[in-house]
Protein backbone atom coordinates (compact mmCIF):
# COMPACT_ATOMS: atom_id res chain seq x y z
CA UNK A 1 0.00 0.00 0.00
CA UNK A 2 1.37 3.24 -1.04
CA UNK A 3 1.43 6.09 1.50
CA UNK A 4 -1.51 8.10 -0.42
CA UNK A 5 -3.07 5.11 -0.49
CA UNK A 6 -3.00 4.75 3.55
CA UNK A 7 -4.04 8.47 3.52
CA UNK A 8 -7.04 8.35 1.79
CA UNK A 9 -7.95 4.87 3.88
CA UNK A 10 -7.03 7.33 7.05
CA UNK A 11 -9.12 10.18 5.80
CA UNK A 12 -11.91 8.05 5.11
CA UNK A 13 -11.91 6.64 8.63
CA UNK A 14 -11.80 9.33 10.28
CA UNK A 15 -14.44 10.67 8.22
CA UNK A 16 -16.96 7.69 8.83
CA UNK A 17 -16.34 7.88 12.50
CA UNK A 18 -17.10 11.54 12.77
CA UNK A 19 -20.09 11.34 11.12
CA UNK A 20 -20.94 7.91 13.16
CA UNK A 21 -19.99 9.07 16.65
CA UNK A 22 -22.95 11.62 17.03
CA UNK A 23 -25.83 9.25 16.43
CA UNK A 24 -23.58 6.34 18.25
CA UNK A 25 -23.77 8.64 21.68
CA UNK A 26 -27.17 9.83 21.06
CA UNK A 27 -29.30 6.85 20.50
CA UNK A 28 -26.98 5.41 23.76
CA UNK A 29 -27.87 8.28 25.83
CA UNK A 30 -31.96 7.84 25.12
CA UNK A 31 -31.36 3.99 25.72
CA UNK A 32 -29.69 4.89 29.08
CA UNK A 33 -32.71 7.14 29.83
CA UNK A 34 -34.99 4.86 29.17
CA UNK A 35 -33.79 2.27 30.85
CA UNK A 36 -33.56 4.52 34.03
CA UNK A 37 -37.03 5.51 33.21
CA UNK A 38 -38.37 2.18 33.09
CA UNK A 39 -36.06 0.70 36.64
CA UNK A 40 -37.60 3.42 38.72
CA UNK A 41 -41.20 2.81 37.40
CA UNK A 42 -40.62 -0.61 38.36
CA UNK A 43 -39.36 -0.08 41.57
CA UNK A 44 -42.65 1.99 42.35
CA UNK A 45 -44.48 -0.70 41.59
CA UNK A 46 -42.15 -2.85 43.71
CA UNK A 47 -42.53 -0.42 46.74
CA UNK A 48 -45.90 -0.37 46.27
CA UNK A 49 -46.22 -4.69 46.07
CA UNK A 50 -44.21 -4.85 49.12
CA UNK A 51 -45.71 -1.89 51.70
CA UNK A 52 -49.26 -1.69 50.59
CA UNK A 53 -48.95 2.25 49.91
CA UNK A 54 -47.85 4.42 47.10
CA UNK A 55 -44.64 5.36 46.81
CA UNK A 56 -44.78 9.49 47.20
CA UNK A 57 -40.97 10.15 46.31
CA UNK A 58 -38.11 8.75 44.42
CA UNK A 59 -36.14 9.07 47.38
CA UNK A 60 -37.92 6.38 49.44
CA UNK A 61 -36.97 4.29 47.21
CA UNK A 62 -33.57 4.60 48.05
CA UNK A 63 -34.13 5.36 52.15
CA UNK A 64 -36.63 3.42 54.82
CA UNK A 65 -39.24 5.69 54.82
CA UNK A 66 -40.16 4.03 58.16
CA UNK A 67 -42.94 2.07 56.58
CA UNK A 68 -43.75 -1.93 57.35
CA UNK A 69 -42.64 -4.33 54.43
CA UNK A 70 -40.18 -1.85 53.30
CA UNK A 71 -37.66 -4.01 51.41
CA UNK A 72 -35.55 -1.51 49.57
CA UNK A 73 -33.46 -0.25 48.38
CA UNK A 74 -35.55 -0.54 45.50
CA UNK A 75 -32.70 1.30 42.91
CA UNK A 76 -29.35 2.70 42.88
CA UNK A 77 -28.48 5.90 43.13
CA UNK A 78 -26.72 6.31 39.54
CA UNK A 79 -30.32 5.91 38.14
CA UNK A 80 -31.40 9.48 39.84
CA UNK A 81 -29.24 10.97 37.23
CA UNK A 82 -30.66 10.60 33.54
CA UNK A 83 -27.41 10.48 31.10
CA UNK A 84 -27.98 14.74 30.45
CA UNK A 85 -26.99 15.31 33.93
CA UNK A 86 -30.04 15.79 35.20
CA UNK A 87 -32.73 13.69 36.93
CA UNK A 88 -36.26 12.28 36.71
CA UNK A 89 -39.36 13.29 38.63
CA UNK A 90 -42.63 11.30 39.23
CA UNK A 91 -45.96 12.88 38.39
CA UNK A 92 -48.75 11.45 40.59
CA UNK A 93 -51.28 12.55 39.24
CA UNK A 94 -50.36 10.42 35.45
CA UNK A 95 -48.40 7.90 38.08
CA UNK A 96 -45.49 8.57 35.36
CA UNK A 97 -41.58 8.54 35.83
CA UNK A 98 -40.64 11.43 33.43
CA UNK A 99 -37.68 13.94 32.66
CA UNK A 100 -38.86 17.22 33.92
CA UNK A 101 -39.69 20.20 32.01
CA UNK A 102 -36.39 22.91 31.69
CA UNK A 103 -34.28 19.95 32.40
CA UNK A 104 -30.76 19.37 30.95
CA UNK A 105 -32.06 17.27 29.01
CA UNK A 106 -33.26 18.12 25.05
CA UNK A 107 -36.50 19.51 25.24
CA UNK A 108 -38.17 16.67 23.11
CA UNK A 109 -37.46 14.04 25.46
CA UNK A 110 -38.86 16.25 28.67
CA UNK A 111 -42.16 15.93 30.02
CA UNK A 112 -44.50 17.19 27.38
CA UNK A 113 -41.91 17.10 24.39
CA UNK A 114 -42.87 15.58 21.14
CA UNK A 115 -40.78 12.24 22.14
CA UNK A 116 -40.89 12.44 25.76
CA UNK A 117 -39.45 9.39 27.85
CA UNK A 118 -41.88 8.48 30.20
CA UNK A 119 -42.82 5.40 32.32
CA UNK A 120 -45.91 4.47 34.34
CA UNK A 121 -46.09 3.26 37.19
CA UNK A 122 -50.12 2.34 37.32
CA UNK A 123 -50.62 -1.36 38.29
CA UNK A 124 -53.41 -2.82 36.10
CA UNK A 125 -55.20 -3.12 38.83
CA UNK A 126 -55.37 0.68 39.46
CA UNK A 127 -58.40 2.12 38.63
Amino acid sequence: MTRIQFVIVLVLVILISAIAAPRAIKISRLTKAEHYALTIASAFKQYKADTGQECSSIDNLLTDPGISGWLGPYISEKLLRNPWGGTYTIEQKNKKIAIPVGDKAPDQYELGGAEEITFSFKNPADT
